[in-house]
């Protein structure tokens, strides 16, 4: 048998014995490249969760936030219950309470204030963050209105107004409270 170039028998010495090298792995491929590059950004670790509130909000902010809400409130109820408090004096011929009534007002104001409002931190991320705001508006009507049957303001008390004077601006500041701690979150 005759093979055209004179080329006996070497077509008959197979696909591995023409000199081509076999496998991919002899001929270069992959050199350089390290496995542990393909695994990177895939399975690393989240970032440390400490610190967080509820897992979202930073704690240092959420308190710096709160603190200075508090403080803010507090000094608005001071003044908002002094000025209805010496009106109410005037108006009604009674003794004003003072400064002193209406430091006290506002620390209360303040305190219940920034509590009912750190309840929205359970409430965030589940869809319910406005009925929180219809809460707070809701519980202050109630108390609001509470407050004008059994503090006497229908019999002619009008001492009333300056305790309801107190339960608006603590409503306020329970309202304003989400925004302060969703500007603390982390997304």
């Amino acid at each position: 048998m005759t093979y055209p170039n004179n080329n006996e028998g070497q077509y008959n010495q197979g696909y591995g014995q023409q000199g081509y090298p076999q496998g991919y792995g002899q001929q270069g491929y992959g050199e350089g490249y390290g496995q542990e590059q393909y695994n990177q950004g895939y399975y690393e670790a989240q970032p440390s969760q400490e610190g967080l509130i509820a897992g979202r909000f930073q704690t240092k902010k959420v308190i710096s936030n709160l603190v200075l809400l508090a403080l803010l409130g507090a000094v608005v109820t001071f003044a908002v219950v002094f000025l209805v408090d010496l009106l109410v004096a005037q108006i009604a011929g009674y003794s004003a309470g003072g400064v002193s009534s209406a430091v006290l007002a506002a620390v209360v104001a303040g305190l219940i204030g920034i509590g009912a409002g750190l309840l929205y931190i359970p409430v965030s991320g589940t869809g319910n963050e406005h009925l929180f705001g219809i809460a707070v508006i809701a519980l202050a009507v109630v108390a609001a209105v509470l407050w004008v049957i059994l503090g006497g303001l229908l019999d002619g008390d009008w001492a009333t107004l300056v305790t309801l004077a107190g339960i608006v601006c603590t409503a306020t500041i329970a309202y304003a409270t989400p925004s302060r701690i969703e500007s603390a979150a982390i997304y």
